[in-house]
């Protein structure tokens, strides 16, 4: 179990280089190379809303299955989000098996979800912070940035989306470009939310 403070923005795609660099300019940068995640979200129906999501990915070169589900998820005013995720890993040679699982169960795929793109994490503001610098099909370019406590007890929130907030300053993207609205509703929007 889990807990993240996310925030996302839209970056226009004649901005990326500019802001990778920014991102690769940051103090005790790493960066984690390539990202590929193929997600599949599943209901009790074909229109019904998510109850988890299943994800193929590639970070770093190293292919795994992740099974993920957020019980608990609020946005604020300003776009950021606070979940609560439950996750767990198992080997990308199971896929198959993972998809003849779901729909076995009675299941439907709901939502299909493609990003690609780089993965960095840097400490700001005395927190661990993971960035993303992702396309996602159909939709494109964001910068998804996210902070996970193990715990909520004693943590700051507000410092932490402060955090966030000082860094989209400082790898050149404006709180404008901040998007307050969830993938899943976009694709939904633009008519792709099964690809």
């Amino acid at each position: 179990m889990a807990y993240e403070i996310e925030l996302k923005a839209h970056v226009e795609e004649h901005c990326l280089e500019a802001v990778k660099n920014s991102i690769l300019g940051l103090n005790g940068v790493k960066d984690e190379g390539f990202v590929d995640k193929y997600d599949i979200y599943w209901s009790h129906s074909v229109d019904g809303n998510p109850i988890f999501r299943t994800r193929k990915e590639t970070v770093s070169g190293v292919d795994q299955i992740l099974f993920t589900a957020k019980p608990s998820k609020t946005k604020t005013e300003k776009g950021t989000e606070h979940n609560l995720e439950l996750e767990y890993v198992c080997a990308e040679n199971q896929w198959e098996n993972v998809l003849s699982f779901c729909r076995g169960i009675g299941l439907s795929i709901c939502r299909i979800k493609w990003k690609k793109g780089y993965s960095y994490f840097v400490n700001y503001m005395g927190f661990d912070v993971h960035l993303e610098l992702m396309e996602v099909k159909y939709l494109g370019w964001f910068l998804e940035m996210e902070i996970c406590p193990n715990s909520l007890e004693n943590f700051d929130s507000d410092k932490a989306d402060k955090a966030l907030r000082g860094l989209l300053k400082e790898v050149g993207i404006s709180e404008e470009s901040v998007e307050p609205k969830g993938y899943n509703k976009m694709l939904k929007a633009v008519g792709h939310e099964l690809g």
